[in-house]
């Protein structure tokens, strides 16, 4: 049941975007918005550089601005290949996508996801990733690359 309902809803997203229907793929309540699809259906990669890092562990948290050489290093990378989404940063795994209220996700497992939003005329991802005891979330902004 779980897998029916992932194909219904990445058909359902493939179909808002070709249509240009501001309708999301999958929402955690009924009764939720629609939202207008932030990912078109052209896009070929997803590249951001994020600006802030946050470590976390049972220490506590600390953030840090990240200077243009960390933020270089820390970029992310998504392809797009036939309308799936590949997170190239973290060594090429498969993502899903699914949406809830003005966000859409993209995850790979609990624990690793890239989620993004649009605000105004930017396009803003947390990217997070739990580890065995800790995690790190950055944040950016982010550019969509078409397919020529």
């Amino acid at each position: 049941m779980r897998f029916q309902l992932r194909v219904i809803g990445t058909i359902g997203v493939a179909a808002c975007l070709a249509l240009g229907a501001a309708v999301a793929a999958q929402t955690q309540t009924s009764g939720a918005k629609p939202v207008i699809p932030v990912i078109p259906e052209k896009a070929g990669t997803l590249e951001g550089v994020p600006t802030v890092r946050i470590d976390t562990t049972k220490k506590g948290a600390r953030r840090r601005q990240l200077t243009g050489e960390e933020a270089a290093q820390s970029a992310l990378k998504i392809k797009v290949v036939d309308g799936k989404y590949y997170w190239e940063s973290r060594g090429n795994r498969p993502l899903t996508m699914t949406s809830s209220g003005e966000y859409t996700y993209l995850a790979t497992e609990p624990g690793q996801y890239v989620r993004i939003r649009r605000l105004a005329d930017k396009i803003e991802y947390v990217e997070h990733v739990d580890k065995a005891w800790e995690s790190v979330t950055f944040w950016g902004e982010l550019r969509i690359v078409l397919k020529k």
